[in-house]
């Protein structure tokens, strides 16, 4: 009796497997130690869930971009939110230099229209931090913002985020599992 070798056979569902244990392990090393990661890992609601990569896009009004939290979101982000001491924000960019940000009377005007509240407590009543201010914004500074949903903690509460704090723009990661013959 011979045995005649054949090659391994990759099922779909193998290939989806291996795929993302190499993404999630690319994605751990990559946001690791400060790096500039390729690829993020979305878990929070003011952007959708999902598997982000970055762009080399310019930093614009409309971009995506992630940034370390920046100092005046701690203590507060330190309750519910410690993981912003390890893991990047993702947010998307309102206004940038040269654009006027005013944060007065519980609302964010931004170049003279209404954006959005700002509110006072969180969803456990804890005082959210506030940052102050009605001034066009400075060479190297943005203004990040999601209006997806009520609460999101951005610079309403934080102020502007410096631009060399950007680590990139990002941009959703999207996966076909069907074949083109399938449709």
């Amino acid at each position: 009796m011979f045995l005649t070798p054949t090659a391994p056979r990759w099922t779909p569902l193998a290939c989806v497997l291996g795929g993302g244990a190499a993404l999630i392990s690319a994605l751990s090393m990559a946001t690791a130690g400060g790096a500039r990661p390729l690829l993020l890992w979305n878990r929070t609601a003011s952007e959708p869930e999902g598997l982000y990569l970055r762009q080399a896009e310019p930093v614009r009004v409309g971009a995506l971009v992630a940034f370390p939290a920046p100092a005046a979101a701690f203590p507060y982000a330190d309750g519910d939110m410690n993981y912003l001491r390890r893991v990047p924000v993702l947010k998307s960019v309102a206004a940038v230099s040269g654009d006027q940000v005013c944060t007065g009377d519980g609302r964010l005007v931004i170049n003279g229209q209404v954006r959005a509240p700002i509110l006072n407590k969180d969803r456990r009543g804890a005082v959210l931090p506030r940052w102050n201010g009605c001034r066009r914004l400075l060479d190297g500074e943005v203004f990040v913002f999601s209006d997806r949903i009520p609460n999101s903690f951005d610079s309403r509460y934080f102020g502007p985020v410096n631009r060399a704090e950007i680590v990139g723009v990002f941009r959703p990661v999207t996966l076909s599992l069907s074949h083109p013959g399938d449709r």
